[in-house]
């Protein structure tokens, strides 16, 4: 090399240097950024995104100061103008799950006992209708159900798992807790069958029994509560196999992620290249066994890969430790289209449930700075954290994601007299209890604009394995959608997302060159939908297009039966 190529070499390579030193390292684009959107009229102890519109679902458990001085318990906020419209039910509502039938209707299953002017929910089943502004009771559990997991099967029911409290449970002499889980029909909506689990399941979850459900590819369902978990068959209650617990990790001794301890959970997103036979599930934070009001949460995220293996049996590895940038208990964790997981809301010391004596939180030490989880990242460069907010969301907040891509950040309950260390600041709920305010979170990647591509037509439905195309247009001329994905309406409360779920479409075709552009000057991008209902069970999704790991808008799209 000659002295004048060194030099050229040198002053390129001072100029790298300089522009890192001169990056931003601050502001939206680097850590996001909080919006306040308005209030709601009820706590977002429930939280469920509506399909084809840009709302989400409130619920909550009963107050006497609601911002519009109204009794309402469930309600309709738009996340883009902060609209919020009141809706009547007749039930108490508080810790019920919810799903989604394949037309999109939004299900409400179980809730909790009489409370108010609201009678016993915990049998209910109701079904969101927008015309009457109501949930309408379309039948009745065979057992009542309180903190009920709902998980959507590929065949289109719901299983509804919890504990069974008395007076509408049976009372299990040896101590046991009520082993059966209902699976509801909505093409039969009156009833529902009634499955058991095996004994041991529940005696080994420990504590209350509200597990993390997932849907696994080949139609089984994932089910973990505290430190133990099965596959098992959701159509028979049968154990398929029992999954690897974490009692080998010195680390996690004692951790445990269920109700009052709660930590939140995760499936990552199903991808094309290993034809949806890998996954991974996420449990982040949680609180010690012998957690109170002022232990410090746990610090950890655990992972757990299972691959599917041609017979359809499964090679399940062990679960690995990763530290936090901090502790948290009650937080929440969504899915961002890119793959990479927002934890956020939740606090650092203490555990779910109401106040103690006096009145005080259970829950202290609000954590204000969300987390960003890499998946694809080396171990131990995984976490960034982002924008510190200023609300405390704790027990009965909860997260969804919007059409924009953005998180809606909604409720917390007992917002009045928990600690918090003199020295950090926060914006305390202007009405005590409970906490109205409504805010939006934008991830960092919602700020890189030019790289954001807009979906300019696409059709509103996709079956098993079709081709449909998609015309987009995006700001930077030199770049194109490298990713397109399915992502499943969110339905959060206390701390777990009950619904999320990230499916990779297949590329076919996109628009490497100028002969993928449409006659509009859209450009355009070919997919294949998805192989089957264990992938991607039939209903409402929202899609995404993605450059690099910056995802535009997303529009409502269904996945349907062939």
């Amino acid at each position: 090399m000659c002295r004048i190529q060194l030099t050229i070499l040198l002053v390129a390579l001072v100029g790298l240097v300089n522009a890192a030193d001169t990056a931003p390292k601050t502001g939206p684009a680097v850590l996001g950024e909080f919006t306040p959107i308005g209030l709601s009229n009820c706590v977002g102890t429930q939280l469920a995104a509506v399909p084809d519109t840009d709302q989400f679902l409130f619920m909550e458990r009963p107050q006497s100061n609601h911002p519009d001085g109204k009794s309402f318990n469930a309600g309709l906020m738009d996340s883009v103008t902060g609209e919020f419209t009141n809706f009547k039910t007749p039930f108490s509502m508080e810790n019920c799950g919810h799903s989604y039938l394949e037309n999109g209707t939004v299900a409400i299953l179980a809730g909790h006992k009489p409370q108010s002017s609201y009678v016993e929910g915990r049998r209910a089943l109701q079904v969101l209708n927008l015309q009457s502004r109501t949930l309408d009771s379309v039948g009745s559990l065979q057992f009542g159900h309180w903190l009920a997991t709902a998980t959507r099967l590929p065949n289109g029911m719901i299983t509804i798992m919890s504990d069974s409290p008395a007076p509408v449970g049976p009372v299990r002499k040896d101590g046991i807790k009520n082993p059966f889980y209902e699976l509801w029909d909505p093409a039969k909506p009156a009833t529902t069958k009634v499955f058991q689990l095996e004994n041991n399941f529940l005696s080994n979850t420990k504590y209350f029994y509200y597990p993390f459900n997932f849907i696994l590819p080949t139609g089984d369902m994932f089910v973990w509560s505290n430190k133990y978990g099965q596959i098992i068959n959701p159509l028979t209650g049968k154990k398929v196999l029992v999954l690897p617990t974490w009692k080998d990790i010195p680390q996690a001794k004692g951790m445990c992620t269920q109700y009052p301890f709660s930590g939140t959970a995760a499936m990552l997103p199903l991808r094309v290249a290993s034809n949806y036979t890998e996954v991974e599930i996420m449990i982040f934070g949680g609180q010690w066994s012998y957690g109170w009001v002022n232990t410090t949460a746990v610090d950890l995220s655990m992972r757990l890969k299972i691959k599917i293996l041609p017979d359809g049996t499964y090679n399940v590895g062990k679960w690995q430790a990763e530290t936090m940038p901090s502790p948290r208990v009650s937080g929440t964790s969504l899915l961002l289209p890119n793959g990479m997981v927002l934890i956020i809301n939740g606090a650092k010391r203490g555990l779910l449930g109401d106040a103690v004596s006096g009145g005080d939180a259970m829950l202290n030490e609000p954590n204000l700075t969300p987390v960003l989880y890499d998946p694809l990242a080396a171990e131990g460069s995984r976490y960034t954290e982002l924008a510190r907010g200023s609300i405390p969301r704790l027990l009965h907040s909860a997260a969804g994601l919007t059409l924009n891509g953005t998180a809606i950040l909604a409720g917390g309950d007992r917002s009045s007299r928990y600690w918090m260390p003199a020295d950090e600041s926060y914006s305390a709920s202007p009405t005590g209890f409970a906490e109205y305010r409504v805010e939006l979170f934008a991830p960092p990647q919602v700020f890189d604009t030019q790289h954001r591509p807009a979906i300019m037509a696409c059709p509103f439905s996709i079956g098993f394995r079709d081709v449909m195309s998609i015309a987009y247009v995006i700001p930077d001329g030199t770049a194109r959608v490298t990713s397109v994905v399915l992502i499943a309406p969110s339905s959060d409360t206390h701390t777990f997302n009950m619904h999320q779920r990230i499916v990779e479409l297949e590329i076919l075709d996109s628009d490497n060159d100028n002969n993928h552009v449409g006659v509009d000057g859209d450009r355009t991008v070919t997919v294949r939908g998805p192989p089957n209902a264990n992938v991607a069970p039939p209903g409402p999704y929202m899609i995404f297009l993605l450059s690099g790991r910056t995802w535009g808008p997303a529009q409502w799209i269904s996945v349907v039966r062939n």
